[in-house]
């Protein structure tokens, strides 16, 4: 969980056996158990805040159990843990966005003859990262591990490499994939008009979602003020981004209300052109800068009906969304 667990010279934590190798009575192990989750107790206190290690015991920080769902790549054993050294924005489904400071829990690290992304789990998530983007905690790899590592059969001429060379030749290019409709544009980081004249809605699927659940049980003080859980809003991100709309009603998400205002805050924030566009941004500027309140608010109220109509619409969703109610 920690350097100060993972040096065991100052944890005085002993190194469990692997499961595989324990030939001692059920008994014993209850015994070793124990012992071990003692000292552990006993170096953690009542006092444990950080991110992963609250995470990995699926609990917030006044001991609550978080609503985990069942997936078994999040359930893979890591075989090192490591703390990112180098920002990196995730550009696939399957891959992790890490900050620097992050910890990462890293499933598989291949030799660089082989592969340079790593695999891990972040938070919630389990996917594929540069490994020069993290650096492990005292650059210790269990001996499983390195004893494991295949040896590169790969050749430059190979009939592998070939064949690999032809597939990728004639892939289909990526607008054809989306005229076939077998590649979707993601909801987050799309552009808000394409992102609606794809998906053929008036308002996106998060903003009319986020906004409902809010009018309903988050008009409550810092609601976009203050972070939700870092797990939960990935978890609704990856569920908007895969066209599954998840059911804020769960008892994960009603807990954890500021978790909905953090994924609205980070649907704008993710837009290549902002909501407000760069286009009017002169023009918002001036607005605000007016000598009176009134003068002030005409010119706002100006501005923003020059904005485009999915920006508009995205803008006012509120109003949009009582709107659809009546009618």
């Amino acid at each position: 969980l920690h350097l100060c667990i993972y040096d065991r010279r100052f944890s005085q934590l002993s190194e469990l056996p692997r499961s595989d190798t324990l030939k001692d009575s059920p008994e014993s192990v209850t015994q070793m158990l124990m012992a071990y989750l003692s000292r552990l107790s006993a170096i953690a206190g009542n006092k444990i805040n950080c991110g992963p290690a609250l995470t990995w015991m699926e609990i917030d920080n006044k001991g609550n159990h978080l609503l985990v769902h069942e997936e078994s790549s999040i359930n893979t054993p890591a075989v090192g843990a490591a703390h990112v050294i180098k920002r990196y924005t995730a550009r696939a489904p399957d891959e992790l966005t890490l900050e620097v400071g992050d910890i990462v829990s890293v499933i598989d690290m291949p030799p660089k003859v082989l592969s340079t992304w790593w695999r891990g789990k972040h938070g919630f998530q389990v996917g594929l990262f540069p490994g020069h983007c993290v650096e492990l905690i005292n650059q210790k790899v269990p001996q499983s591990v390195t004893n494991s590592v295949p040896k590169p059969v790969s050749k430059k001429h190979g009939k592998l490499i070939t064949f690999l060379r032809t597939f990728m030749k004639s892939r289909p290019t990526k607008q054809k994939l989306k005229q076939r409709g077998i590649l979707k544009e993601r909801v987050f980081g799309c552009d808000l008009g394409e992102h609606l004249l794809n998906s053929g809605f008036e308002v996106p699927q998060v903003l009319q979602s986020c906004t409902a659940f809010i009018e309903r049980y988050g008009i409550v003080d810092g609601i976009y003020r203050l972070s939700g859980v870092a797990s939960n809003i990935q978890r609704l991100r990856h569920e908007f981004d895969s066209e599954h709309v998840p059911d804020l009603t769960k008892e994960p998400y009603v807990q954890d209300i500021h978790s909905v205002g953090s994924l609205c805050k980070l649907y704008f924030r993710e837009l290549p052109n902002p909501l407000l566009t760069y286009q009017l941004y002169e023009k918002f500027s001036d607005a605000v800068s007016a000598a009176t309140d009134e003068e002030r608010l005409i010119k706002i109220h100006d501005v923003i009906q020059q904005l485009p109509p999915p920006h508009y619409r995205s803008a006012t969703v509120g109003k949009y969304q009582a709107e659809v109610e009546v009618g």
